[in-house]
């Protein structure tokens, strides 16, 4: 599903004339992109992983994983919806279906990932949380803004908690609690 967000964008760009702000609007949008990318593998699919094998009830965490999969993908797919839209028209003021888009996408998948971690793992990263709420003040804080502010403003949240999950990385990981 990354890579379909991928060509989402890329096809947004090319579906429209040549532009120095649609071209950094892609750029913001393929960082968006990779973050996600990063939040869910840098950290989250091998815990996930660890969690199903040693669980004492492996079709719980498979359940979970589904679900919580499914809110993923439907983040994934509001996000792939503003960045073309971002990338399309870059310059035009951000009206609440796109800020809905723009950080409700993010904060969706985010809040996911949240879920997952707490079912397997018993315990959710603070960074999940954190990254939620800033999405949620910043979709208000960029209102009078366009579309290209309110994609760096998501994507630089996404990068913020892919970040801080490669720093947690070396840290060990807090121990289940039931």
């Amino acid at each position: 599903m990354l890579g379909e967000t991928v060509l989402t964008t890329g096809n947004a760009f090319v579906g429209e004339p040549f532009a120095l702000e649609r071209l950094l609007a892609l750029a913001i949008g393929f960082a968006g992109t990779v973050a996600l990318w990063w939040c869910y593998f840098q950290r989250a699919e091998a815990l996930g992983a660890r969690a199903a094998e040693t669980a004492e009830d492996a079709g719980a965490v498979a359940l979970w994983g589904t679900w919580t999969l499914t809110l993923i993908v439907l983040g994934l797919i509001a996000i792939a919806v503003g960045d073309e839209l971002a990338i399309a028209h870059p310059g035009d003021d951000a009206t609440l279906g796109f800020r809905i888009l723009a950080f409700g996408g993010p904060a969706l998948f985010l809040f996911a990932q949240l879920l997952f971690h707490r079912a397997a793992l018993g315990y959710a990263p603070r960074s999940r949380a954190i990254g939620i709420v800033t999405l949620a003040t910043l979709a208000v804080a960029t209102a009078p803004f366009t579309l290209i502010v309110g994609i760096a403003a998501s994507s630089a949240v996404l990068i913020a908690v892919a970040i801080t999950d490669t720093v947690a990385a070396g840290a060990p990981a807090p121990s289940r609690t039931a």
